[in-house]
C-alpha cells in the first residue's frame, strides 16, 4: 500500500476527537485513517501529556506531532503522467526547437486527442526538465494605476508589403500597463525614431492617456549608451519625453526582468495574433492588432490578476493617466549646418536666412526643424525662425543681409533712394535722376556702386561730388568716382549757363533763307550775275 502523509489538519482533528471521548476505532471511521496511524498519534499526545478532556494542543505540540511522519512512497503515479510520456520528445521540440509557449502546447495536444490540465503539462515538463528551469527570483512590488507601463520590441514574421511587392520582416512595439496589464500592439517595418514615436503616440491615443513613467528596450533610437548604471537617451527620444511628460526608464542590457509585465507579450502577441494571419499590408495589419488587443487581448482572464485587463483599465487606470492633448508629435530633424556665402543655410533642398549680424559666413548652426518651422540655433542660442518651405524654396528675412547688400540682393528701388537720401540732398537727387524712368530696378548696380562711394569717400565729400556733377547735368557714377578720385568736388563750381540768347551776328541770316526754294533762287541769281559779269 503506498504511504500518504498525514495532513496537520487531519493530525488536529484526531486529537480534537479524542479529547472529547472518541475511542480509536471511532477515530479510525470518522477520520478515513488506519488504527495504527490514530493509535501513533494517541500514544504521541499523551507522551507529550495531552490528556482527555484537557486543554487542545499548542503549536509546539502539533509542530512535534508533524515531525512523527516519515517519507515514503507517493501515491500511484497520474494518469496523465503516461498521457504525456508517449509526447516528451514532440513537447521538447517544440519548447525548445519552435520555442512555443506552454498554453500553445496544450492546445496543440488537444487537437492530436491527448486531453491534460495545463497544470499537469506544466509538472511534466518541470519534472523532466523539457522547458527551460526557472530560476528562483522575487514578486516586484505592484505599481500605482497609471504610474507604469512597459515597452519592448520584438519580432513577428515576415509579411508582404503592397508598396514594393516583397515580403519584409514585420516588428511590434508591445506597450503594456503594469497596473491593468492592458495591452497595445504597433507592427512596423523599422525600428526609426520616427517610427517609435508614431507608434507611441498610437498608444496613447488608444489608451486615451500617458502614463508617468515608460521602463523601454534598449533600442538605438531612443537609448544612446546602454549603461546598467545610467543609461543615456537620445536626443531626440529626450524632447519627445519631455513634451509628453513622462520618464523614461531604459532596462539595463539582458535583463528581461526588469520589464516582467511586456517580456512575455511578444511570445504571446506572435502565437495569438500573427501566427496563422491574413494581413494586406501594414496598415491593415495595425488595424488588426488595434481591435485584437481590445476583443482578445483586454478580454481575457490574465493569468496573475485573474481579472479583464479591459475592465480593470476602464475602471481603476484610465483616470489616472496623464491627460493626452490629441496633436500628433512631430519627430524634429536636427542638423549642424553652416552659413553659406549668400547668408543663407540649405536644408532639405531649401534656403532659409541667417541674421548676418551674429552669424556670418562660414558660422556653424544647429538646425531643428518641424513640418511647420525651422529654427536655427547658434551657441544653444536661438537666432531665426523661418517657416517650412517645400523643396525649392527659400524663405529670406531682408533683416538679416548686411546693410550695404541688402538694397542690390533685393532689387528695391526705393530702398536705394532712401539709403542715398539719408548721405545728402544732392546725392538723394542724383540717385532720384539716375533711376527715374521705367525699369529703374535694372540701374540698381549704379546706385549700389552710388552707395558703396559714400562708404568709401564719406558722406560729405559725396554730396559735394554730386552737387557738381548735377551742376553740368552729370549722370554717370563712373565719372562721378573719378571726381572723388581727384579731388575735384573742392574746386570752384563752373559758370552759370547763359539764360539770354546772344546779340545777332553780322552776318546772321534768317532760318528762312535755307529753306529749298531760296537755295535754289539763290543759285539763279548767282549764275546771271556771272554771265553778266562775262
Amino acid at each position: 500500500m503506498a504511504y500518504r502523509e498525514v495532513a496537520r489538519v487531519e493530525i488536529k482533528e484526531v486529537l480534537r476527537r479524542w479529547q472529547g471521548g472518541a475511542g480509536q476505532r471511532a477515530l479510525a471511521r470518522q477520520t478515513g485513517l488506519s488504527r495504527v496511524t490514530v493509535r501513533k498519534y494517541v500514544a504521541a499526545a499523551e507522551g507529550l501529556g495531552l490528556r482527555r478532556g484537557g486543554p487542545p494542543p499548542t503549536e509546539a505540540e502539533l509542530v512535534a506531532l508533524l515531525a512523527l511522519q516519515r517519507p515514503g512512497p507517493r501515491e500511484a503515479e497520474a494518469p496523465s503522467e503516461a498521457a504525456l510520456a508517449r509526447w516528451s520528445g514532440q513537447i521538447e521540440r517544440w519548447l525548445v526547437g519552435e520555442r512555443l509557449q506552454l498554453t500553445r502546447v496544450l492546445e496543440l495536444l488537444e487537437g492530436r486527442g491527448c486531453a491534460v490540465s495545463y497544470s499537469s503539462l506544466r509538472r511534466f515538463v518541470a519534472r523532466h526538465g523539457l522547458g527551460k528551469t526557472a530560476a528562483t527570483t522575487v514578486r516586484m512590488a505592484g505599481a500605482e494605476p497609471g504610474a507604469v507601463a512597459e515597452a519592448d520590441f520584438g519580432r513577428l514574421g515576415r509579411a508582404l508589403d503592397p508598396e514594393t511587392g516583397r515580403e519584409r520582416v514585420v516588428w511590434a512595439l508591445v506597450i503594456v500597463l503594469a497596473y491593468s496589464r492592458h495591452t497595445f500592439v504597433w507592427p512596423l517595418f523599422r525600428q526609426t525614431l520616427e517610427e517609435v514615436v508614431a507608434g507611441l503616440e498610437a498608444a496613447w491615443a488608444f489608451f486615451g492617456g500617458v502614463p508617468r513613467s515608460l521602463v523601454l528596450d534598449n533600442f538605438p533610437a531612443a537609448v544612446a549608451g546602454p549603461d546598467p548604471l545610467a543609461p543615456r537617451l537620445t536626443r531626440g527620444f529626450l524632447e519627445y519625453s519631455q513634451h509628453r511628460g513622462f520618464l523614461a526608464d531604459p532596462a539595463r542590457p539582458a535583463h528581461p526582468k526588469d520589464k516582467p509585465h511586456v517580456e512575455r507579450g511578444i511570445p504571446y502577441v506572435r502565437e495569438r495574433f500573427f501566427k496563422g494571419g491574413t494581413f494586406h499590408g501594414l496598415t491593415d495589419l495595425r488595424q488588426q492588432a488595434r481591435a485584437w488587443c481590445l476583443e482578445v487581448a483586454g478580454r481575457r482572464v490574465h493569468g496573475t490578476t485573474r481579472r479583464l485587463p479591459l475592465v480593470v483599465f476602464r475602471e481603476e487606470e484610465q483616470a489616472r493617466l496623464l491627460p493626452w492633448d490629441g496633436e500628433i508629435y512631430a519627430v524634429p530633424v536636427l542638423r549642424a549646418v553652416k552659413v553659406h556665402p549668400d547668408h543663407h543655410v540649405a536644408f532639405d533642398h531649401a534656403l532659409y536666412s541667417a541674421p548676418a549680424a551674429s552669424c556670418p559666413p562660414g558660422a556653424e548652426l544647429e538646425l531643428r526643424a518641424d513640418p511647420k518651422l525651422v529654427r536655427l540655433y547658434r551657441r544653444g542660442q536661438l537666432v531665426k525662425v523661418h517657416p517650412r518651405v517645400p523643396r525649392g524654396g527659400r524663405s529670406t528675412d531682408p533683416a538679416d543681409y548686411p546693410p550695404e547688400r541688402a538694397t542690390y540682393a533685393l532689387r528695391d528701388p526705393g530702398r536705394a533712394l532712401a539709403d542715398a537720401a539719408a548721405l545728402g540732398p544732392a546725392v538723394g537727387e542724383f540717385a532720384g535722376r539716375l533711376l527715374a524712368g521705367p525699369g529703374g530696378w535694372a540701374k540698381l548696380r549704379r546706385a549700389a556702386k552710388l552707395l558703396r562711394l559714400g562708404e568709401r569717400y564719406t558722406a560729405a565729400r559725396l554730396e559735394a561730388a554730386c552737387a557738381r556733377a548735377l551742376a553740368v547735368d552729370l549722370l554717370d557714377v563712373r565719372r562721378l568716382e573719378h571726381i572723388l578720385a581727384e579731388a575735384l568736388e573742392a574746386e570752384a563750381a563752373p559758370p552759370e549757363p547763359l539764360t539770354e540768347a546772344p546779340p545777332p551776328g553780322r552776318f546772321a541770316r534768317p532760318g528762312s533763307a535755307f529753306a529749298p526754294a531760296a537755295v535754289a533762287a539763290a543759285g539763279e541769281a548767282g549764275a546771271e550775275s556771272a554771265g553778266a559779269s562775262a
